[in-house]
């Protein structure tokens, strides 16, 4: 009882284990049975060998997937159709016979176990499909991944490409703003040492050029001191000559004035000789002449001697005169060794002036070059400017494709975590297909268990067949118990319909990834080529900079040569400059020194010429004082002697009518005391008036005589002050006595001789008596006038020092009317 109730026991756990078996073999055959154009399809298909990943995903895995769904969807009915056959199954088990459908459920289950290792088959060949796929997935994903990669790498270089050509155009730039700081700044100190010797230069030509305006100055001063020595010297001969024709001139009207007056004196000498015939009055006058003449005799001793000393320093003028032209032409000779170093000294100055015109010009040429440069360097800057600013414009632009890159990177990012997360939800399908793959492993252990079951059971048919009528109270609980096996497989369907769909979603999923990754990776290609472009842009553009830069580097280079040479070329001649400036310098010294010598020879030369001028000027001043006391002395000599002969005969004359006269002498003497006391109580006035000269003789008309003769005792006793003082400055009375000689010259013309000729009209037909007295007067008044005069006028031109001056203030013409005027005057008075 106990091994039966054991066998039961085995017999319905087998039962039931093959009740699960077998219903899952039936909803796998359903499946095969539903899925036969799957199969047909994908053992027709060709395996893919890779999945392309510029390609569109294939649409096979979706008709697989799609294809599944309603499969599934279909198998539910059919487990219903089996679960409602096993549920009608105990009720014909019960009434009908059990053996035969044993038989027919074994068949069945054979059959159902043949479909099973059909569909294991198939499904093991779907399996296999679905890991090539995945096995290709992953490979795509890995080739994805790959050119993600190799897009990020090359991402990568761009950005280290384009931050190290960033790096290099700005290490360009700074260089060349370097080197271009670095060459104004040696531009700048060139300049300025150019500047500085350029400076210097110029206050080292500034004080050659003062020197030699220096001794310009002192070598016009010389000449000009020459000039002004010559100048004098002419100046002194042309007075010299002009104070000899003026003195032949005075000679000439003394001549002149000598004959009228030797006429007048004839004419008086015979009218004297009747007036001393019939007057006495004379002998007073005589004898006063007297003792005039003794003091002239004695006068004329002492001007003997002195016409002796001046024939003396007569001579030693002209030998002082020759002495002087011989220094003079000393001088004219040292002169024109003077004009000669002037002129060397000019051409030396010349030669200075045309090499500063020179190095004026380089100057500026060499200003202009530098004002070149200078521009040139401003242009340099503008274009290094406009590169900074494409630098700049780059560099933003760079900023924009780094950002863009950031983006692209973010996206990457974004899409590798999708990707890991796809990779996730694949290892998770895999594992799900491990887990599949493990129950189909179980599954078939089962089956391989339910063959062997199969086997048993076809041993212990007979024992089944035996225990028939035991099993028909067991088949109830085995409905039951395929009853829930049903439900559990059903769950079990359910879970796979899930894992199915799951797998769809992933494979959707997959798809998207998949379409996304295209459209990343053509968006990373646009990008990519954007960025390429960029890159190409950028590369030309630093190409153009760079072919700029050399450009620019080599007109630097250009420029540097030229400056170079041209600082060369300056620096030879600012050498060549100084040599000349040294040499000229010495030539400045050496004739600086001659210079020097010259001038001191030419301040001696000068001092020496001044006292040449001096002794010139004193030698001109004493011959012509000599000359003119010669020829007054000489005057003086004829007159005093004419005059001498002329009284000496007087004299005899009257010694012998002084015996005849002496007794009309005395009546005379009575009747003139008589006229005078007459006439001084008529012209009381006119006495008072005798100070001023020959006004007072115009202005009182009926006072001729009376005035005449107390002018020419005024003039006598000028005469005599003149003779004693010896060549004394001429008095104010004898200066009043030319001013009414001017005032004469211009009232000459006017009414006054006409007012004398009424008078002596009117007078002539006075007495007798007044007749003898104006004869008498005139007789007196020849000599004395003569006398008088003539030695006023020696004592004007006798002076020592201001014969120029009285020269000078009374020009010929002057003097010549004066002397008509008073010539007139003279007829005047004698015609009277």
């Amino acid at each position: 009882m106990l091994s039966s109730k054991s066998n039961e026991k085995h017999f319905f756990g087998f039962v039931l284990i093959y009740s699960r078996n077998a219903i899952g073999v039936r909803s796998g055959l359903s499946d095969v049975a539903n899925n036969k154009n799957i199969l047909a399809s994908k053992i027709g298909r060709p395996r893919p060998a890779k999945l392309d990943v510029d390609s569109p995903p294939s649409q096979k895995n979706t008709s697989f997937s799609i294809n599944g769904s309603p499969n599934s969807a279909d198998s539910k009915p059919v487990v219903s159709r089996r679960s409602a056959k096993i549920s009608t199954t105990p009720d014909k088990y019960s009434r009908l016979l059990k053996g035969s459908e044993l038989q027919v459920q074994l068949s069945s289950v054979q059959e159902d176990l043949k479909k099973a290792k059909e569909q294991i088959a198939f499904q093991e060949i779907e399996r296999a499909n679905v890991l090539e796929e995945l096995s290709d997935a992953k490979k795509a994903v890995v080739e994805v991944s790959e050119k993600l990669g190799e897009a990020l790498l090359a991402l990568k270089k761009v950005e280290e490409s384009s931050e190290l050509e960033k790096f290099h155009a700005e290490e360009l730039k700074q260089a060349a703003i370097e080197a271009a700081r670095k060459r104004e700044e040696k531009w700048h100190k060139e300049l300025d040492d150019i500047s500085n010797q350029h400076a210097v230069d110029v206050s080292a030509l500034l004080s050659a050029t003062q020197e030699l305006q220096r001794v310009k100055q002192v070598l016009v001063m010389t000449t000009d001191a020459k000039n002004s020595a010559l100048k004098e010297a002419d100046e002194t001969m042309r007075i010299a000559e002009i104070n000899a024709e003026k003195v032949e001139i005075l000679s000439g009207e003394i001549d002149r004035l000598k004959s009228v007056l030797e006429s007048q004196l004839e004419s008086k000498s015979n009218e004297t000789a009747q007036v001393i015939k019939k007057l006495g009055s004379e002998a007073e006058a005589l004898k006063l002449e007297l003792s005039r003449v003794k003091v002239a005799e004695e006068k004329l001793v002492e001007m003997e001697a002195l016409v002796e000393g001046l024939k003396t320093e007569l001579a030693d003028a002209k030998k002082a005169e020759s002495d002087a032209v011989g220094f003079v032409d000393e001088w004219k000779k040292k002169t024109q060794l003077l004009e000669s170093c002037l002129e060397e000294v000019q051409q030396s100055e010349r030669l200075l002036q045309d090499s500063l015109a020179s190095l004026t010009k380089q100057l500026r040429e060499r200003h202009s070059m530098l004002n070149n440069a200078e521009s040139e360097v401003f242009c340099l800057k503008g274009k290094i400017e406009v590169l900074e600013v494409e630098v700049e414009r780059h560099k933003a632009d760079l900023e924009e494709s780094d950002h863009q890159l950031e983006l692209a990177k973010q996206e990457v990012r974004d899409v590798e975590k999708t990707v890991e997360v796809l990779k996730s939800e694949i290892g998770r399908a895999d594992e799900m297909k491990a887990q599949t793959l493990n129950n189909e492993r179980l599954r078939s252990s089962n089956l391989e268990s339910l063959t062997h079951i199969n086997n048993k059971l076809e041993i212990e048919l007979g024992i089944t067949r035996e225990d028939s009528e035991k099993s028909r109270k067991a088949m109830e609980g085995l409905a039951s118990a395929l009853h829930e096996v049903s439900m559990e497989a059903r769950d079990l369907q359910e879970r796979l319909l899930i894992k199915q769909a799951e797998v769809e979603s992933t494979t959707g999923q997959l798809d998207r990834v998949q379409s996304a990754l295209k459209i990343t990776q053509e968006t990373f290609e646009v990008r990519l080529d954007e960025a390429k472009y960029e890159i190409v842009c950028l590369k030309k553009s630093i190409e153009k900079s760079e072919t700029e830069a050399k450009n620019l580097r080599a007109q630097w280079d250009a420029k540097e040569i030229n400056l170079r040479t041209a600082i060369k070329k300056a620096d030879e001649e600012i050498a060549s400059m100084k040599l000349e400036r040294h040499q000229a310098m010495e030539k400045l010294e050496t004739e600086n020194f001659d210079a020097k010598a010259a001038v001191e020879e030419a301040n001696k030369l000068h001092d020496k010429i001044r006292q040449a001028e001096s002794e010139l000027i004193e030698a001109n001043n004493v011959i012509e004082k000599e000359k003119e006391e010669s020829k007054c002395l000489k005057e003086r000599l004829l007159d005093k002697e004419n005059e001498l002969q002329r009284i000496t005969q007087e004299n005899y004359e009257l010694r012998a009518r002084e015996t005849a006269s002496s007794e009309k002498i005395k009546e005379l003497s009575e009747s003139l005391a008589k006229v005078s006391t007459k006439k001084i109580e008529e012209n009381g006035d006119a006495s008072q008036n005798t100070e001023y000269g020959l006004n007072g003789l115009l202005s009182n008309n009926g006072n001729e005589h009376t005035i005449m003769h107390k002018m020419i005792v005024v003039m006598d006793d000028k005469v005599d002050e003149t003779e004693t003082e010896n060549s004394e400055a001429p008095s104010e009375e004898a200066w009043e006595m030319i001013k009414d000689d001017r005032k004469l010259d211009e009232n000459g013309a006017e009414g006054h001789p006409v007012q004398i000729e009424p008078k002596i009209c009117e007078d002539g037909g006075e007495t007798s008596d007044n007749k003898m007295l104006s004869e008498s007067t005139e007789n007196e008044l020849k000599p004395k006038i003569d006398d008088g005069k003539l030695d006023q006028l020696n004592g004007r031109f006798a002076q020592n020092g201001k014969t120029s001056e009285i020269k000078h203030q009374l020009p010929q013409k002057k003097k010549k009317a004066l002397l008509n005027k008073f010539g007139d005057l003279l007829k005047k008075t004698t015609s009277k």
